[in-house]
């Protein structure tokens, strides 16, 4: 004869003398674990009981005397009934010596006991993704950083995750309306030729020489950026373009967090086309890696960013000896995103980022307000006969920027078909111009972030940027090495 568990506790309970009361503990493990899912669907406002559940069958770090964090989350009023569920970008407070157990046991809560699934977003197709309601967005990095997107109700973020002692960073998961605001192409074609036109490129002549005139030319050391890998955090890159034909380094979209990895778009196209392309580019035997991030149809949020910047993070983890940088654009509002970049940047990776396009302070923006990223604002070149250098009318400024770079009028490779250059304006364009540089001070040396950012600084052109006066900003503008 079998005696029922509950009868055990029971009979246990009346051998105890002096107690007027007495908690049956319950063992609810014929209940499914979908029941505990579908309390927290509802978001029942109190889900009281006398003793600690046994909610799942692997939960064996929930013990009667140490109630864990899901058993506190049902207890209080986390949302009404008709509260939505919002996506959320968490990052956890992680180090060398607690980071396999942080992750561990935070995950085992979010998998097992509420019934989600995780991926992996550096591994995963999210195309394969049909609906992501229960679904968590892994972009952790071992030893470098622990994070993840999924969906919440705001009162249980506010009541509970945001407090628990694991969590460093819970932001709401936002889609940036116009990321690359205020930035112009020009459809106009110019004349192709089959060496560099630099007659034709400003751009690339000012930034090899201190002073004016420009001297139609464009000197760079002879590696051209040869082995290190450039990677453009955007909306892919038109690999069929002769910019990207015949060079030295190779040209390739190697992830993509939206639905394909075409771009549609061309941002990405003009920005890769900076950074190395074969007539265009500052570093013209740099690899230029694509991960596109956003689209036509995918718009940019902050998760997307993370994704980008973790996903690079990873590739350095497996190749800890490759010589990387990335190159973003686009700006956010998070501080999930400067933390991204932090830890990118405490990686090894050269991390460049555009300040912006809203005549605002830099600072007010994530990623260029991290000290150790490379922040970059944009100048113009005004038309002779007394050429000068000035700050663009739409560009940010500020402490937080670290130099400047031509960023109007900049000759790009365009969508339209395989030749076309057109022109385009925004700090999206003078960005790339120092993701090139540093490509071409890596070719040659194995200068850490740090040191290459003061390396800019140091042969930096300066005090010749017109039009800062009321926005104070360091008076440096790019110069590439010398060969």
């Amino acid at each position: 004869m079998v005696i029922p568990r509950e009868n055990l506790y029971i009979n246990e309970a009346l051998k105890m003398e002096n107690l007027d009361v007495f908690i049956i503990n319950y063992n609810i493990e014929m209940f499914s674990k979908r029941i505990l899912n579908i309390l927290l669907i509802l978001n029942l406002t109190s889900f009281i009981i006398s003793a600690p559940l046994s909610i799942c069958d692997d939960c064996n770090y929930l013990s009667p005397q140490t109630p864990s964090p899901l058993d506190d989350a049902t207890c209080p009023n986390f949302g009404g009934t008709n509260e939505p569920f919002i996506d959320y970008n968490v990052v956890l407070k992680t180090d060398a010596t607690n980071f396999d157990s942080v992750v561990k046991n935070h995950f085992e809560i979010l998998e097992t006991c509420l019934q989600r699934g995780r991926h992996n977003v550096h591994e995963l197709d999210f195309s394969s993704i049909k609906d992501n309601n229960n679904v968590i967005f892994d972009f952790s990095v071992k030893g470098m950083i622990a994070g993840y997107t999924t969906k919440f109700t705001k009162s249980f973020v506010e009541n509970y995750l945001s407090k628990l002692d694991d969590v460093a960073i819970v932001n709401e998961n936002k889609v940036i309306e116009d990321p690359f605001e205020n930035e112009v192409v020009e459809h106009a074609p110019l004349v192709r030729r089959a060496k560099r036109p630099v007659d034709k490129m400003p751009n690339l002549d000012r930034i090899d020489q201190e002073n004016f005139p420009l001297d139609l030319k464009y000197i760079y050391p002879d590696s051209a950026g040869a082995g290190v890998d450039v990677f453009v955090l955007d909306t892919g890159i038109f690999l069929d373009h002769e910019e990207f034909q015949g060079r030295q380094g190779k040209t390739k979209v190697e992830k993509t967090f939206c639905g394909n990895n075409l771009d549609d778009d061309g941002h990405g196209t003009m920005v890769a086309s900076i950074v190395g392309g074969k007539t265009l580019g500052v570093a013209s035997n740099a690899n230029i890696i694509g991960v596109k991030i956003t689209g036509k149809d995918c718009p940019l949020n902050t998760q997307n960013i993370i994704n980008g910047i973790t996903y690079v993070m990873q590739q350095k983890a497996n190749n800890p000896g490759r010589k990387i940088v990335i190159n973003l654009s686009a700006t956010s509002s998070d501080f999930a995103v400067g933390e991204a970049a932090s830890k990118a940047v405490e990686a090894g990776i050269h991390f460049v980022a555009g300040a912006g396009n809203s005549n605002q302070n830099a600072c007010s923006f994530y990623p260029g307000k991290v000290e150790t990223v490379t922040t970059v604002a944009a100048t113009k070149i005004t038309n002779p006969p007394n050429r000068q250098d000035w700050i663009t009318d739409f560009s940010n400024y500020g402490k937080c920027v670290t130099l400047f770079a031509p960023g109007e009028n900049v000759p790009i490779a365009g969508i339209g078909s395989p030749s076309e250059i057109t022109s385009g304006s925004g700090t999206s364009l003078s960005t790339p111009h120092v993701s090139g540089a540093i490509a071409l001070m890596l070719a040659n040396s194995d200068l850490t972030p740090e040191q290459s950012k003061e390396e800019l600084l140091k042969i930096a052109t300066k005090d010749k940027i017109q039009g800062l006066d009321f926005r104070k900003t360091a008076n440096l503008l790019l110069r590439v090495p010398s060969p």
